[in-house]
């Protein structure tokens, strides 16, 4: 690898480590929960207190995204990562020392603050500095990190839960702490966004950054389609909230929101969050089993999430969408299915009465989470952000992520009431929800090894080609059907 694409990912590994803190919050809340140590401080929490504790941080995090977008292009990106980061350690600070559960509430919601400011700025950061031909491996950098930090969570907690006293619950957040004031620390460092730089009006700025970043030929033939794209953007108004829904970007918006959306009715997050729960109905009864099983799953997420990370930019993205998807869904299938014939509620709970079903649905979530790492985990976030142009990118982005973080809160307020009433009920819902947005994934675009701006012009020369069939026949512009989508667009694609 030569030094310049070194520093380019080695930036991405610092940045990414707000993936991390995420990752480390997901897979030790649910664990964190459901230690004698934390009931003994705080109490025992019911399904609906214990959805609304875990699912706070997404509320808060849903409201931060749609913040970041406005935040990430008036103080720069970079600046809007480190501000999430320094909300991020207070929040983890404040939880570390809060003494009840309404003290705690308060604290996860300002972490999900944080988080919702980084994670969204990060994906933008990345993908913006990145070559085409490492677009995707630097942007699923952030979900390696994620992934990582939800195994590290689990046997974090899983180590910590031999302590006595509240310092069992307690140091997985002072370990968050941590790695957010390690963040903190050297995100001011980081070069700015040389997209960013160019609508600023800061050229030569953006020149010396990406001299930092690329081969000097290659820095200058960038800069030139910067600053023409964004030369082309400046001709139009500045860009504002609504004209992401105007007719020439609406069906981008919608697909990237779409995307985010069912990247969370997959149920990956109800595994993630409730996997002790999951495990126990399984089968694991003891504390310590599900536990470890509950790590394992964790494993499994980030050695699949290699493969994705060395080959992302060399595979389709449709396809891996697609086939990733049919993979997930059939695993949630056949687990409902099992929940459905075995299944039972008793005494406030699911029990799966048949032996060979247990170990079998144990094993279907391990291949479940291993398909969704090596695919929606990683592809699903760099597409729905790099089809969309940079005068609208971090905009669109906060909203794709608003929309990400919302469903994500309604699957973990509702998640444990709902997998401790319904034998097959949330599976079923998750698997066919994930088969129609695979099906979906299959038409799209394809967007794999093409720059930024030939992403655009993609999704131009489809739009333009659409408004001159429209004139042709004599009718005024209007929103395509079916058929105008097929007729439009490179085969294979839908016109959005």
């Amino acid at each position: 690898m030569d030094p310049k694409k070194r520093r380019v990912v080695l930036i991405g590994c610092y940045i990414s480590l707000s993936g991390l803190l995420y990752g480390l919050d997901t897979g030790s809340i649910g664990p964190i929960t459901s230690m004698t140590q934390f009931t003994a401080s705080i109490g025992p929490l019911t399904p609906i207190h214990q959805g609304l504790y875990v699912s706070s941080f997404l509320l808060s995090a849903a409201l931060s995204s749609l913040a970041s977008g406005h935040v990430a292009d008036k103080i720069s990106r970079k600046y809007g990562i480190l501000t999430g980061a320094f909300l991020t350690l207070a929040g983890t600070v404040f939880s570390a020392a809060s003494p009840n559960l309404a003290a705690l509430i308060c604290a996860r919601l300002l972490t999900g603050v944080g988080a919702g400011q980084a994670i969204s700025v990060t994906t933008v950061y990345l993908v913006e500095i990145a070559r085409p031909e490492v677009r995707g491996t630097l942007a699923c950098l952030i979900q390696s990190y994620i992934v990582s930090g939800v195994a590290l969570g689990y046997f974090i907690s899983y180590g910590t839960r031999g302590i006595a006293g509240s310092l069992a619950w307690r140091a997985p957040f002072i370990i968050q702490a941590v790695v957010a004031a390690c963040l903190c620390a050297g995100a001011g460092f980081m070069p700015f966004s040389p997209r960013w730089l160019v609508r600023s009006g800061r050229s030569e700025e953006a020149k010396r950054v990406l001299l930092r970043l690329r081969e000097p030929l290659e820095a200058e033939q960038e800069l030139v389609e910067i600053r023409e794209g964004i030369d082309a953007e400046r001709q139009r108004p500045d860009a504002g909230w609504s004209e992401m829904f105007a007719r020439r970007y609406v069906g981008r918006t919608a697909l990237g929101c779409f995307l985010m959306a069912f990247q969370q009715l997959t149920g990956i997050d109800a595994i993630l969050y409730y996997a002790p729960i999951v495990f126990q109905q399984a089968g694991f009864t003891a504390e310590r089993a599900s536990f470890l099983a509950s790590g394992v799953s964790g494993i499994i997420m980030v050695l699949c999430t290699v493969p994705a990370q060395i080959w992302v930019d060399k595979w389709s993205r449709r396809k891996t969408l697609g086939i990733g998807g049919m993979a997930c869904a059939g695993c949630f299938i056949v687990i409902g299915s099992l929940y459905a014939k075995y299944g039972s509620v008793q005494d406030g709970g699911v029990v799966l009465s048949s032996k060979p079903a247990q170990w079998t649905v144990i094993v279907l979530i391990y291949v479940f989470s291993a398909n969704f790492s090596w695919s929606w985990a990683v592809v699903g976030k760099i597409y729905a952000c790099e089809i969309i142009p940079t005068r609208l990118r971090a905009k669109v982005c906060a909203v794709e992520q608003l929309t990400n973080w919302l469903v994500n809160f309604t699957i973990a307020l509702t998640a444990p009431l709902f997998l401790r009433s319904s034998p097959s009920g949330p599976y079923f819902l998750f698997g066919f929800s994930t088969l129609l947005a695979a099906t979906v994934c299959f038409f799209m675009p394809e967007t794999a090894m093409k720059s930024l701006e030939q992403i655009e012009g993609l999704f131009e020369k489809g739009q333009n080609l659409r408004s001159s069939v429209e004139l042709e026949v004599g009718n005024p512009p209007q929103m395509s059907t079916a058929e105008d989508m097929v007729s439009v667009v490179p085969k294979g694609g839908i016109a959005v």
